[in-house]
């Protein structure tokens, strides 16, 4: 039997928390709605404008001259983390039924503070987590400079919300908050003090997720058939089609429209043992042993090729906000 690698996201796969939104609520007046405003042009420089270039998981650089003028430091990310880490039912088990078959490892946009929290936590080790390398006590921010950033704060609280319908139309006011974001981000931003600490901050998500997944199995000699990967949302597509499209198995798990797409395998479900029983079958028979259907009450899971993929998309939309709340569930 030829060995397997199980590579998961962290945030909807093993834990609740989206750790940066929830950072940003926590430490910034109105934080989650701009975090959740700057996901949205996230989301749309990738999937919409289709900027070349661009990383998904950007939204955690965009928010950190934000936390910096708050005075944020590394161990204020780490002790928040720590305290506030919400994982998902059964993982613990979960993990280590998988870990006795194949070696497990995270590949996660997560800052690394909070990763480095849950790999401790599941007992996972911290050379199998990869994430994004950020120190927030690598830069003072002057107070003229924090003065400006915080007065740019109040203002992008002030801008419509970002949306588009299913033919990718985008009302004037979107468009006049995507504008505004636009000129700090791509043009105001580089030319400020702080950008020389944020530019050298690069979110594990898109391509690098991607390219982490093949790092892992060069690093286990495996080819990508013999993996494993289990995502939820836009900054999973590339890992997930890199995946599927390579023989592997690529797995969303209560992931969103983004996710669902892109995933070979669509599990929904309230609990985690679901990825245990199709890892085991995985490594035993291969894709052919994965059981469809209702596997067991609030357990579902289908192929693309066998599902109404609109009606897919919905359940596993409903059940991501129902596990992780509206407003994490909500988010790209």
């Amino acid at each position: 039997m030829t060995q397997k690698v199980y590579i998961t996201d962290c945030e909807g796969p093993v834990s609740r928390n989206d750790n940066a939104y929830e950072i940003a609520e926590a430490f910034l007046p109105e934080g989650g709605r701009l975090f959740s405003l700057l996901s949205k042009f996230d989301d749309y420089l990738g999937d919409i404008e289709k900027i070349k270039g661009h990383a998904y998981g950007s939204t955690l650089k965009y928010i950190l001259p934000f936390l910096k003028a708050a005075g944020v430091t590394d161990k204020d990310v780490r002790e928040f983390s720590s305290k506030h880490m919400s994982v998902m039912k059964g993982i613990r088990e979960t993990l280590a039924s998988i870990r006795e078959i194949m070696e497990i490892y995270v590949v996660s946009t997560s800052y690394i503070h909070y990763i480095e929290e849950i790999a401790k936590y599941l007992g996972l080790e911290s050379a199998n987590m990869f994430s994004t390398k950020v120190s927030f006590d690598d830069y003072e921010m002057g107070e003229r400079e924090k003065k400006m950033i915080m007065s740019l704060q109040n203002a992008f609280l002030q801008l419509p919300a970002i949306s588009w319908d299913e033919a990718n139309t985008i009302s004037p006011e979107a468009l006049f908050s995507i504008d505004s974001l636009k000129a700090f981000f791509l043009e105001r931003l580089p030319a400020l003090p702080v950008n020389r600490w944020i530019k050298g901050v690069n979110p594990i998500g898109g391509a690098g997720k991607a390219d982490a997944i093949i790092n892992i199995a060069k690093r286990n000699n495996l080819s990508l058939e013999d993996v494993i990967y289990v995502g939820d949302s836009i900054t999973d597509v590339d890992a997930l089609s890199l995946v599927g499209e390579n023989g592997g198995l690529s797995i969303s798990f209560n992931g969103n429209r983004y996710a669902v797409l892109h995933a070979e395998y669509s599990v929904v479900s309230k609990e985690t043992d679901i990825l245990r029983d199709i890892a085991i079958t995985f490594s035993q028979t291969g894709k052919r042993g994965i059981k469809e259907g209702t596997e067991r009450e609030g357990t579902f899971v289908c192929s693309r090729e066998n599902c109404n993929i609109d009606n897919v998309i919905s359940f596993s939309e409903r059940m991501r906000k129902e596990v992780r709340g509206e407003a994490i569930g909500s988010l790209g």
